[in-house]
């Protein structure tokens, strides 16, 4: 995927006026709401790449050229594949050595048999993707198929938290294809209200401009725009979350 200079002008950091951090966050300290993922993925493996691009912010960032750092302040790596989430509007990336992935959000069973198509026609095996392919398929997802949410993890992730989509009768492995988070995972919510950029796993701070939600699993956190965290998550009862107001809610 190219991404254009004026879209990196758009994604130039702007000043926030309330700055948000898992610190602020820490749910033994504050109320929390159980809730389930019921979205469907597509998940991208990201094999050993020869043709890694480096891992750095591009043009157009304060920081361009200073290498893209994960949640703890770490890079994540020295080259691989860079990447943008147009829904919260940052930079994503995810190494080049066989462990990383990209998520692709809230997937209906007719784009994913798209994304299967187009996968087909490269020819190749996951594990025989190079960057050229990889930066293919992203851009099919978003031009061709409106897919805007998307973001990096890793395949241990997959491996330990989501399952093939049932009936689903395409070839697909552990950490590639159409998938759906464990039923049985139950994370924490906090709904934070109003606008404020979270400083969370994203490789640039997620900014929400209507509110957001946190969501916590196993001590690791992300920010979810409320609409689609309304469209794809459910109490952990299974009931509907009617609205944002139901959820634990943080005011700093």
């Amino acid at each position: 995927m190219t991404i254009s200079n004026n879209t990196l002008k758009h994604m130039t950091p702007q000043t926030a006026t309330r700055i948000v951090t898992p610190a602020d966050l820490q749910t033994e300290k504050r109320e929390r709401t159980a809730v389930i993922s019921n979205a469907q993925k597509f998940t991208i493996p990201i094999p050993v790449l020869k043709d890694g691009e480096p891992l750095v912010y591009p043009k157009y960032q304060t920081n361009a050229g200073e290498p893209i750092l994960d949640y703890n302040g770490k890079p994540i790596g020295a080259s691989g594949l860079v990447f943008f989430n147009y829904e919260d509007k940052t930079i994503q990336a995810a190494p080049g050595n066989g462990t990383g992935v990209v998520i692709i959000n809230e997937v209906t069973e007719k784009q994913a048999n798209a994304l299967y198509r187009e996968i087909k026609k490269l020819g190749k095996e996951p594990a025989d993707w190079n960057l050229q392919m990889l930066k293919s398929i992203i851009s099919f997802a978003h031009d061709q198929l409106g897919l805007s949410d998307m973001y990096n993890s890793t395949q241990d992730f997959i491996k330990e938290n989501m399952t093939d989509v049932k009936n689903y009768d395409q070839n697909t492995t552990e950490v590639f294809g159409f998938k759906k988070r464990d039923d049985r995972d139950v994370l924490d919510a906090i709904y934070i209200p109003g606008k404020f950029v979270f400083e969370g796993p994203a490789a640039t701070p997620q900014r929400f401009e209507k509110g957001g939600v946190i969501v916590e699993h196993k001590g690791k956190m992300r920010g979810i725009q409320p609409d689609i965290f309304l469209r794809t998550y459910l109490f952990s009862d299974g009931s509907t979350i009617k609205s944002l107001n139901s959820i634990a809610k943080y005011v700093q």
